[in-house]
């Protein structure tokens, strides 16, 4: 029995010792995956979350574009929607077309237009084949998809040929206003330029990325947002009627999809121009995985209760709204164009606004599009477009949506008159995602911010 108990004694012994390497293991091994999420990617390198964040967007395209289509061909066939499948098509295809036809322009811009300082990275002048495929491309309503492979393809070459010229000095490579013959090289289409220099796959990539999230971010505004809008406002014509006869049709299981996933693709659209921004300008910091997430949920949390209110609101007041929200986008509009003009931060203004035409004819025209387009996002969200002082500003705009967000649900509740089934179900979801929106904007701001630990590094 002695010896009994001293095995037993060994055994328990070399178990808790086992145990215990095994959860200081894991300890380890978890507090190296918070730093992994947590710590902000290195500024001039690409790696596997710039890979991840490109390949997400493509497919939260094509899963946009799809469940859009879905939608409208169910509306084709259903008696009770079939007046707004038109309209519900014409608001997926026009919007693509505008989108492409930016992004081909941009194209053309960055290779003739653009100057070689600031933000603004002049791309060497591509083949003829690769011109034709671009606009090929562009024809068929992929141009969202092509920005992100000119993501992973200069980033990827930015690993492995590296920078030909110091990342930190964009303008170097000129001397005295014209190029440095040294740097004469031939670029990546095969095609050698006599009279141009050959950019580091690091500002390439760079100017990729931000690129992409313009495409991105227009096309979620020009797409997302008024698709979820109606598709709401649908649904609130169709849904009383479809509870009282006890069934949910194909029509609606097809527009919710489509609402997730406009809501999703407009908070991440917004998020990635905010790193792609802070990747333009290393002094901004980079964000994080963890942060991109958590930017990503408090935009979501943002939108959605905004849209929402729209929706609602439209539904018994329709010319009403469509006064209000021309009001408030044309404020909107105005206050990034004082920013713009009157008290730009340099460095936002430069990371944000790269297709800059700065003299001529369209000189101010190009700034007012641009605060048209900006208008238009802070009609659903804060974003920082630039200006001064934007902790006070986002202060003040999410103060007044939320008086204007009660204000529509005040005035929907008291025409509903009680009568609806769903009446304080719009209430409580508004107030549960504006709690989230904190609790998520909270979490990005202490634990994930980059400029907090971007600053921190810089005094070690």
């Amino acid at each position: 029995m002695a010896d009994v108990r001293v095995q037993l004694n060994n055994a328990t012994n070399g178990a808790g010792r086992v145990l215990a390497a095994g959860a200081a293991g894991a300890k380890q091994v978890t507090k190296q995956g918070i730093k992994t999420l947590t710590q902000p990617m290195e500024m001039s390198k690409f790696g596997w979350f710039d890979v991840l964040t490109a390949l997400l967007s493509m497919g939260m395209f094509y899963f946009d574009v799809t469940s859009d289509a879905l939608v409208a061909y169910y509306m084709h066939d259903d008696p009770e929607t079939k007046a707004w499948f038109l309209t519900t098509l014409l608001l997926l295809v026009i919007p693509l077309v505008v989108v492409n036809s930016f992004s081909l322009y941009w194209y053309w811009f960055d290779e003739n237009i653009c100057e070689s300082e600031g933000m603004c990275y002049k791309l060497p002048k591509s083949s003829r084949w690769l011109w034709a495929f671009r606009i090929i491309a562009h024809i068929c309503l992929q141009g969202s998809i092509l920005r992100s492979l000119d993501v992973i393809y200069y980033g990827i070459q930015s690993v492995r040929k590296g920078s030909l010229v110091p990342s930190n000095d964009h303008n170097h490579h000129r001397r005295n206003g014209t190029p440095d013959q040294s740097k004469i090289d031939e670029d990546h289409t095969g095609v050698t330029n006599a009279g141009s220099h050959r950019r580091p796959y690091r500002e390439l990539w760079v100017h990729a990325e931000r690129d992409a999230a313009n495409v991105d971010v227009l096309s979620s505004l020009l797409q997302d947002a008024p698709q979820l809008i109606m598709q709401l406002y649908i649904m609130t014509q169709t849904i009383p009627d479809q509870a009282l006869q006890g069934q949910i049709s194909q029509t609606l299981m097809m527009q919710l999809l489509s609402v997730g996933a406009s809501l999703v693709a407009m908070a991440l659209s917004v998020a990635s121009f905010s790193k792609a921004t802070r990747l333009a300008e290393p002094s901004l910091g980079n964000l994080s995985p963890a942060g991109l997430l958590l930017l990503s949920l408090s935009h979501f949390c943002s939108i959605a209760p905004q849209v929402l209110c729209f929706a609602l609101f439209a539904g018994k007041y329709l010319i009403v709204f469509l006064v209000v929200v021309s009001c408030h986008w044309l404020a909107t509009s105005i206050l990034v164009l004082i920013q713009l003009l009157c008290c730009p931060n340099p460095l936002r203004i430069g990371a944000t606004f790269t297709h800059d035409i700065r003299s001529g004819p369209c000189n101010r025209l190009d700034d007012i599009a641009f605060s048209a387009v900006f208008g238009l996002i802070l009609l659903y969200t804060f974003l920082n477009v630039g200006g001064r002082s934007p902790k006070i500003q986002a202060g003040v705009y999410h103060a007044l949506r939320l008086v204007e967000e009660a204000c529509m649900l005040a005035f929907w509740y008291l025409a509903t008159d009680g009568s609806l089934w769903y009446h304080w179900l719009p209430l409580l979801i508004v107030s549960l995602l504006c709690v989230l929106g904190i609790v998520f904007f909270s979490l990005y701001y202490f634990c994930a911010n980059p400029d907090h630990r971007y600053k921190k590094h810089l005094s070690v």
